[in-house]
This record gives structure tokens, C-alpha cells and sequence, in this order.
């Protein structure tokens, strides 16, 4: 059985190492959520065979569906118990630290409107409610919202980058014996998501 796109499970050594399961963590993430969002927003070369794939038009909410619950996984990795909304605001955050420096009310906006407009709008609707699409904002970031408006943009081509360039740093972090909360609490999450 495969455990990430270029792992089988019969290739592990029990008990896995710490690394092991960072590893096995950020090549499911990369390889079957956040590449694969990529690929269908914007194109590019599959892993593992090379093959050059073409964007799929119309696919936006399709990479929105893959792309957000990266963010809940991320808030998860705290070591906080929380519910569902304040790990995924959490996690939101995390991966978007500019976010910490707006304003509260316009921070409080955009992660109310990417929650309950974005996430529970695609998961228990399959829609987006109002003040909440897909767009290519001027400003080249990947979510962008208007406190005025109370309208949240997101770019379906740059989020799965943005969130691939977190994995990244994230993979790091947690691969330096230094970061000994961040690593704890993600061995805890490993441990209790996957089992031992």
C-alpha cells in the first residue's frame, strides 16, 4: 500500500524515526495535496514519471477544495487542542505571518471570511458564499481581503505556491534538533493521526 506517492508502507522500519515521519508528513503533503493543486491550476511535471501536465481551465475551486485543509493540518501541528476553525485560523497565521500585522478587525474579517466563506462554503456546499471568489489580485499575493468590502479574493494559481513554499520551511524547521516544542508537538499529532 502506498503511504505517499513514492513510499510504500512495506518500506518502513518500525518504530519510525523522527525523520521518518516528517518525511512521510512532506511528501504526502507535497506530493498528493499541494503538487497535485498545482499541476491543476497552473501545470507543470508530475513526480515520479516526469510527465508534463497541461492547467485544467476551471479548476479554481477544485484547487481551493485540495488546497485548505493544509491550513487546518498546519494548526494542528501547534499542539494546541482546539476546534476545527481555531486550528485552521491558527494555521492560516502560520503559514501567513504578514497576516499578524493587519489590523485586527480586517485580520478577524479575512480569517472569518476564508473559514466560513472559503472552507465551509466548499466543504458543506460546494460553493463559496458571498464575498468570497477566485481572482488574480494586483498586489501578487495568493489571498487578499477588502475590509470595506468584506470581500476575500483568493488566486488559485499562487496558493498552492504559497502553501508549497511553507511546507518547505516548515520541513526545516522541523528537521532541526533545535526547534524542540514545534518538533514535540508534531511527533504528538504524527503519533495520534497515524498511530505508533
Amino acid at each position: 500500500m502506498k503511504i505517499t506517492w513514492k513510499d510504500e508502507d512495506t518500506d518502513l522500519v518500525w518504530p519510525l524515526t523522527f525523520e521518518k515521519k516528517v518525511g512521510i508528513f512532506y511528501h504526502q503533503a507535497l506530493g498528493w495535496q499541494l503538487h497535485i493543486a498545482d499541476l491543476i491550476s497552473n501545470g507543470g511535471e508530475e513526480f515520479g514519471s516526469g510527465r508534463k501536465v497541461a492547467s485544467v481551465d476551471h479548476s479554481g475551486f477544485a484547487v481551493l477544495q485540495i488546497c485548505l485543509s493544509y491550513l487546518e493540518t498546519i494548526g494542528k501541528h501547534q499542539g494546541v487542542k482546539r476546534r476545527d476553525g481555531k486550528n485552521f485560523r491558527a494555521g492560516t497565521l502560520e503559514v501567513f505571518p504578514e497576516l499578524e500585522k493587519v489590523p485586527a478587525s480586517a485580520q478577524e474579517g479575512l480569517l472569518d471570511a476564508l473559514y466560513f466563506g472559503a472552507r465551509c462554503g466548499l466543504y458543506h456546499n460546494s460553493r463559496t458564499s458571498r464575498g468570497v471568489g477566485l481572482g488574480q489580485p494586483q498586489n501578487g499575493e495568493a489571498i487578499v481581503y477588502d475590509d470595506q468590502t468584506q470581500t476575500l479574493v483568493i488566486n488559485p494559481h499562487l496558493l498552492p505556491r504559497a502553501l508549497k513554499g511553507h511546507l518547505e520551511l516548515h520541513w526545516a524547521k522541523l528537521l532541526d534538533p533545535k526547534n524542540v516544542l514545534p518538533r514535540q508537538h508534531f511527533a504528538d499529532w504524527f503519533d495520534e493521526s497515524f498511530g505508533h
